[in-house]
């Protein structure tokens, strides 16, 4: 594993968490949907104890948050046993900024040292902070189904005549996007969670081998690119708005990340080249923008074992930790005590 790519996702993952943890109405941040333990600013809270635990504690760094934090957001709270208001969400958000930064900062250097302990089989910081990120990711999936489920509650309250009336007077349309950004377990995630998005297949496009297979994509033994091809309502969700996830995404002025943009129709074309002069114009990079803009071809779905493939890793995640963390050797280590 690439030591700087633990830290690019790391960062990319806790952007994305804070993302869709402020999608959530400040008067919803304290609900506990049912079927849940905890809530969103729980949630929150944990994500920035658990970077610290995790990262700092078995890297031998100084920890940065206040011990009170121990008591709202450790391993095995809930808010139901909170005994006074807990802190606020705005400053959670900038701590997490903070720790995010100060881990970037501290630890580039120090990426290939040994942990203090086996967490996850993570033998030194690089590989500790890429299991962190999963464990990030984890709970950004767990935010945004509450998220959704929230949001159902709210419709479900709403004057059934109305809702009714929505609903016939609105059948959705489907249009269809295709990106490549590298891996497309990743792009996959990013473009799955959006709300719109009706569905989201991997597969390969942008070359000529009618056969594509994931071994022959990888080796680079075929010219076609991992990609997605999304399919969403413009109705909720616009091709724009699908554009900026992208750039979002991928670091479009790398080569070797074979990001690239295939347009389904003569709108989309333009949508795209307006949008990649906007992005030159920023100066947002000091290094000229490479990703491939071209009409889309024939895509190939990648194989079953493909689909829904980050859904799958993240319940083997919580699997593992659940393991992990149900051990009472474990429980017993001194980096429970702050002190």
């Amino acid at each position: 594993m690439r030591a700087e790519f633990a830290l690019r996702l790391l960062d990319k993952h806790m952007n994305q968490f804070i993302h869709v943890c402020n999608q959530c109405p400040p008067d919803k941040r304290g609900v506990i949907p049912e079927g849940y333990t905890n809530n969103i600013h729980w949630h929150l809270g944990h994500v920035l104890y658990i970077a610290q635990l995790e990262v700092l504690g078995l890297s031998k760094q100084t920890m940065v948050l206040p011990e009170s934090y121990k008591g709202f957001f450790a391993y095995g709270t809930k808010p139901t046993d909170w005994k006074e208001e807990p802190p606020e969400w705005n400053v959670l958000i900038a701590h997490l900024k903070e720790l995010c930064n100060y881990i970037l900062d501290t630890l580039q250097d120090r990426l290939d040292e040994p942990v203090s302990e086996n967490f996850l089989h993570a033998e030194n910081i690089g590989e500790l902070i890429y299991a962190t990120t999963m464990h990030v990711s984890y709970h950004h999936g767990i935010v945004y189904g509450m998220n959704k489920s929230l949001k159902s509650q709210a419709n479900e309250a709403q004057d059934q005549d109305v809702l009714t009336a929505v609903n016939e007077s609105s059948i959705p349309s489907t249009d269809r996007a295709v990106f490549a950004g590298g891996c497309f377990w990743h792009m996959e995630k990013s473009f799955r969670e959006l709300e719109g998005v009706t569905d989201v297949y991997t597969g390969y496009t942008g070359g000529k081998d009618d056969k594509p297979t994931y071994e022959k994509v990888v080796s680079k033994t075929s010219d076609q690119l991992e990609s997605v091809e999304i399919h969403y309502d413009p109705n909720v969700i616009t091709y724009e708005e699908l554009l900026q996830n992208f750039w979002k995404n991928v670091d479009p002025t790398d080569a070797s990340d074979h990001s690239a943009i295939f347009y389904t129709s003569p709108e989309q074309k333009e949508i795209v080249e307006a949008s990649q002069k906007d992005l030159e114009a920023s100066e947002q990079y000091s290094k000229p923008v490479v990703t491939k803009i071209a009409a889309a071809s024939t895509f190939y779905k990648a194989e079953d074992e493909h689909q829904n493939y980050y859904k799958r890793a993240r319940v083997a995640v919580k699997k593992t930790l659940n393991k992990y963390f149900s051990d009472p050797r474990y429980l017993e280590q001194n980096m429970w005590d702050w002190e």
